[in-house]
């Protein structure tokens, strides 16, 4: 080809070039500028959630325990009404302490709400007598109606954390620790099932983290938080 005739074909070749290199870089931009919001939605934008954002898992089993102050505790009892599940035994030397500090600070933001209740179970009902149980509840400044200390039938209370809550318990192979289980909170709804939101990672927590750690504050608020949604509905 002559040079005159190849200028045409070069300009033609430039001016593809310039298109495809701008939606390029505009489509570059567009993923850096989605990768920056969905990396802030992770770590910044933890601000309350709507219910439709608190996920369905399974609806709790049927359970009957016996309160410290002598009541008869149920599902059915419990219909109607928003509340904080945790495992737990008054002889524990590690977890349960912080366990039972962080679920007064749940109660003292929600104990107003006349549909809130606290459930923590007792995985150690042949020592966690009533009355242990009550001193128990005493030492934490529960309130009485809101914050009930249950205990019963050993082997269900493991079945229905195992199987009800997902949650890991089981007897320790220390003598001086008796027992073993998480240190999460579980909220359940007005209906019976129970609810969470996504983690800072987008993934479904379904539980909360319950004990002194690193995302300790940031759940203990959350877990306030929509318990709040789901009493407001």
């Amino acid at each position: 080809m002559s040079k005159s005739k190849d200028t045409p074909y070069y300009i033609g070749l430039g001016i593809i070039i310039i298109i495809f290199g701008y939606f390029a870089v505009t489509n570059v931009i567009h993923y850096i500028n989605k990768d920056k919001v969905v990396d802030s939605n992770r770590s910044e934008d933890r601000a309350p959630v709507a219910d439709k954002f608190l996920k369905k898992f399974n609806t709790v089993p049927a359970f009957e325990f016996v309160d410290q102050n002598g009541d008869t505790i149920s599902n059915e009892t419990m219909k109607g009404k928003v509340y904080v599940v945790d495992f737990f035994f008054t002889s524990c030397p590690t977890i349960c302490t912080p366990m039972s500090n962080n679920l007064k600070k749940v109660q003292e933001k929600l104990k107003d709400y006349s549909d809130f209740k606290i459930l923590s179970v007792s995985i150690d009902p042949e020592y966690d007598t009533q009355q242990v149980l009550k001193e128990y509840a005493t030492r934490h400044d529960a309130i009485d109606g809101v914050w009930h200390f249950v205990r019963g039938d050993n082997e269900a209370t493991f079945k229905l954390a195992r199987e009800g809550f997902s949650a890991y318990v089981g007897e320790s192979q220390d003598s001086l620790i008796k027992f073993e289980h998480s240190g999460n909170f579980a909220l359940v709804d007005r209906e019976g099932n129970i609810r969470s939101r996504k983690d800072a990672y987008g993934n479904w927590m379904m539980v909360y983290n319950g004990v002194a750690g690193t995302d300790l504050e940031p759940q203990l608020k959350e877990i306030i938080e929509d318990a709040q949604t789901l009493l407001n509905k």
